[in-house]
């Protein structure tokens, strides 16, 4: 870079920007000094010097100008081209009644990144966490006339000219100002880069491994795989409830009039999880000789197998009263289809034959595949009842790539193996390869991180079934997708707040979609997928990523003898879904900690805890 293309501006409050410079005469001076840390990378360290005799109370820009047109631009989990699909009322585009959208660092999953590109150039600037001076910045981008882009990053945090608070809600902007005294000069350090994308759309991928380098450090993780295994069983255990003589696990606990209730609906995935618990509790109890414990598990998978529809749809969501709803949606409907032939193939290798539950498994996937479309794929959701599709928009019919490739594995019947493949394409060429993915869950229709994740975990299944580069180079294009929205830093606590309070890490994290800026422990899931990329590749990003998403996931799950939280005890294993690190979500965000202990994450925590002690491995930065 050099400094012709690079201005520095500030304003006070009730004024618009004006340049700062290092002519005498400005009310700021700025001295700016770059380093170069490789040909791609140059860090930039500005002084900002008040001139003046009194404090000035500022917002402070440093502003670049790239010399190339864009055709494609990221803010990593806020921004993906505009998030133009999807029927959200989440931010699109660059601007908002003509003002440009300006986001904290708190919100980004690069601290205050932007990222413009085309198939030859990219170019982008990011904050350093070298100091809390540097990381308290904001980003904005400002699409020119000539076809270039002004990158900014502004000091300190601010977000206008609306602040995005709530799932389609905005309240007004949040300013804030930094208050520069004589004499003291104010330092900031950001990080600029550019180059040629290695892939189109996929500038971020190369930024996300140097934002790993520079930003990431480490992060060692609170519990044993096998301390975990323990926990997650004792939570599944805890959310056991009956129901017309039938134990199933129910989807959470709300805390209620200071007690943590059950929240008692079943389903067999997503949100719920029944179908990977009873697993886990089949696998668990053989191994510790625990029939018990084996018998809950199997009772629950016969339940559900139970259900199947005239259309050989399984019901996937029932009501208190066990009252199936008719809907099942496709991310529900894969898991029917992975975690029956998981099961069938545990209790196989100990000589039990379940022909109900593959049946079940085969059903829905032959269904699925009658219905499958060139244009829409799996579709997002299903009419049990009638065979209606419900809705075909989205990338969630990806879900059915990894639970056909498990289907197969257990059956050997290529027609499972070649709509997996199939659908492996289509989701790809038509959504991944542009850099998103689209609809996982049936609350939100927006750019997503979870419906990349059957991309990544079916592409690898695929590579393990046949070793073409396809499927790697697939997986590998999920992956770094995924890990757009995994945050790449430790946001500024707020006094006070619950992150402070607890300690909790926003390193690892991952933001959930573009219409819903919160963080979970989701990327438990994607953890073994992140070490067969490492082990595949050698590529040690993958490996550093995993210990991140491993160590963020488990950090806040309640020990063996519980958790005292907001004066009431959580129940050992348990944790909350919700993380709201930035303005968005709780009234006490950023730094708030929500109370809904929902059961999903204890399950894909048990998932990667069962897959590392298989494979006797260690994760730790």
């Amino acid at each position: 870079m050099t400094n012709s293309d690079i201005s520095f501006l500030y304003r006070t409050p009730g004024t618009a920007f004006m340049p700062a410079a290092s002519d005498p005469s400005c009310a700021i001076r700025v001295q700016a000094t770059e380093k170069s840390l490789n040909a791609a990378v140059t860090e930039l360290t500005v002084v900002w010097e008040n001139l003046g005799c009194e404090k000035l109370d500022c917002q402070l820009e440093i502003r670049v100008k790239t010399d190339f047109a864009f055709t494609h631009y990221v803010i990593p989990a806020v921004l993906y081209n505009g998030n133009a699909w999807g029927r959200g009322k989440e931010p699109k585009g660059l601007s908002c009644d003509g003002a440009p959208w300006v986001f904290d660092h708190r919100r980004t999953s690069i601290p205050a990144c932007t990222i413009s590109e085309n198939q030859d150039r990219f170019f982008a600037m990011f904050a350093s966490n070298k100091d809390a001076a540097s990381l308290d910045a904001s980003c904005s981008m400002i699409p020119c006339e000539d076809g270039t882009m002004l990158h900014r990053i502004l000091y300190p945090g601010i977000e206008t000219p609306l602040t995005y608070r709530n799932r389609d809600q905005y309240a007004p902007a949040h300013e804030s100002f930094t208050e520069l005294q004589p004499g003291r000069p104010f330092r900031t350090t950001v990080f600029l880069m550019e180059g040629e994308p290695a892939k189109a759309y996929y500038a971020t991928a190369q930024v996300e491994d140097v934002a790993l380098d520079l930003l990431a450090g480490p992060f060692a993780p609170r519990f044993a795989p096998e301390e975990l295994q323990a926990l997650c069983c004792a939570f599944a255990m805890d959310l056991l409830v009956e129901s017309k003589g039938r134990k199933l696990i129910c989807t959470g606990k709300n805390l209620i009039d200071g007690a943590y209730t059950p929240r008692v609906d079943f389903e067999f995935g997503w949100c719920g999880q029944n179908g990977a618990y009873a697993r886990h509790f089949i696998q668990r109890g053989l191994e510790t000789d625990d029939a018990a414990l084996t018998q809950t598990g199997i009772d629950i998978l016969d339940f559900w197998s139970g259900n199947a529809g005239k259309t050989g749809l399984i019901y996937t969501n029932f009501n208190a009263a066990l009252e199936p709803k008719p809907t099942a949606d496709t991310c529900n409907l894969s898991y029917v289809v992975a975690e029956f032939a998981k099961a069938c193939e545990i209790l196989a290798a100990n000589g039990v034959r379940k022909e109900a539950w593959l049946k079940a498994a085969e059903s829905v996937a032959d269904f699925l595949i009658a219905h499958y479309s060139e244009q829409d794929g799996f579709g997002k959701a299903w009419n049990v009842e009638t065979g209606a599709c419900a809705d075909h928009g989205g990338t969630i019919g990806a879900f059915m790539i990894p639970a056909l490739c498990a289907l197969y594995t257990v059956t050997k019947n290529e027609k499972y193996l070649t709509y997996a493949q199939k659908a492996c394409r289509l989701y790809r060429d038509r959504d991944l390869a542009k850099f998103f993915c689209t609809a996982g869950a049936l609350d939100t229709c927006c750019i997503d991180k979870e419906t990349s994740w059957p991309l990544l975990s079916g592409s690898l299944s695929l590579y393990a079934i046949d070793g073409s580069p396809e499927w790697l180079d697939c997986a590998k294009m999920a992956g770094w997708y995924f890990c757009s929205w995994m945050f790449h830093h430790d946001t500024l606590p707020v006094p006070g707040s619950d992150f402070g309070t607890c300690g909790y890490r926003t390193l690892g994290g991952t933001s959930v979609s573009t219409q819903h800026h919160h963080l979970d422990p989701w990327g438990a899931f994607a953890v073994p997928e992140m070490l067969t990329l490492w082990n595949c590749t050698g590529d040690r990003h993958w490996k550093q990523r995993a210990d991140l998403l491993w160590a963020n996931a488990i950090q806040n799950i309640a020990p063996a003898e519980g958790k005292l939280f907001h004066g009431h005890m959580r129940a050992a294993g348990s944790q909350n879904e919700g993380y709201f690190h930035c303005l968005w979500g709780g009234e006490n965000a950023p730094g708030e900690i929500n109370e809904w202990l929902v059961s999903w994450p204890q399950a894909f925590v048990w998932n990667t805890a069962s897959f590392l002690s298989k494979n006797q491995l260690k994760i730790q930065n």
